[in-house]
């Protein structure tokens, strides 16, 4: 069964990138993921990503990866391990064929998720199904219960229209703070 985790057990001044769906391609948003060599995870819906490919593969050159958020976006909580199955396994090998490859994680949409989910990603190859603890949206860094950042948070934001705006606060506090952006992959076991 994959691992559910919202935070990285690590001592390390890391904190990692997540940045869900898809829907606005901004190239001055991944530029700067580039430029400031950030390895974001993404995670990724079918419709979004078969558009423009080559966009969210430029993550790739800095160490990121790109995983499976579901073909068609639903809350997976309550749903049949088979229909789980299908939207979960479905995307990662949308991925792999365009690709290439896929990464080994999955974000379920809106956080919702179950045991089926879990059993779900395992059976396509999928070792952990990431959550968050802390977020990034309309330029705010939002941590989540608690004053600044800690070492294995593990942010949420969106290709959204404020994608650009979330980056630069981000970056802003990581300085401030003393932090970095670790690739998720690396701190996770068999990833």
């Amino acid at each position: 069964m994959a691992a559910k985790i919202t935070k990285v057990d690590t001592t390390d001044r890391v904190v990692f990138l997540t940045i869900d769906d898809g829907i606005v391609k901004d190239p001055a948003a991944m530029q700067f993921l580039v430029d400031n060599k950030m390895p974001a995870t993404l995670f990724l819906v079918s419709g979004e990503f078969r558009k423009d490919p080559a966009y969210f593969a430029q993550i790739l050159t800095v160490g990121g990866t790109i995983s499976s958020h579901t073909m068609s976006h639903p809350a997976l909580k309550g749903l049949s391990l088979e229909r789980q199955t299908s939207e979960i396994c479905n995307m990662k090998n949308a991925i792999a064929e365009e690709l290439g490859f896929a990464g080994h994680l999955m974000r379920p949409p809106y956080g919702s998720s179950d045991e089926n989910t879990r059993r779900a990603s395992a059976s396509c190859g999928i070792n952990a199904v990431v959550n968050w603890n802390s977020e990034l949206w309309e330029g705010n860094v939002d941590i989540l219960q608690r004053p600044g950042l800690q070492p294995g948070d593990i942010f949420l934001t969106h290709f959204r229209t404020d994608l650009l705006d979330n980056l630069v606060a981000f970056k802003a506090a990581l300085d401030q703070q003393g932090f970095t952006v670790g690739r998720l992959e690396d701190y996770l076991p068999n990833s």
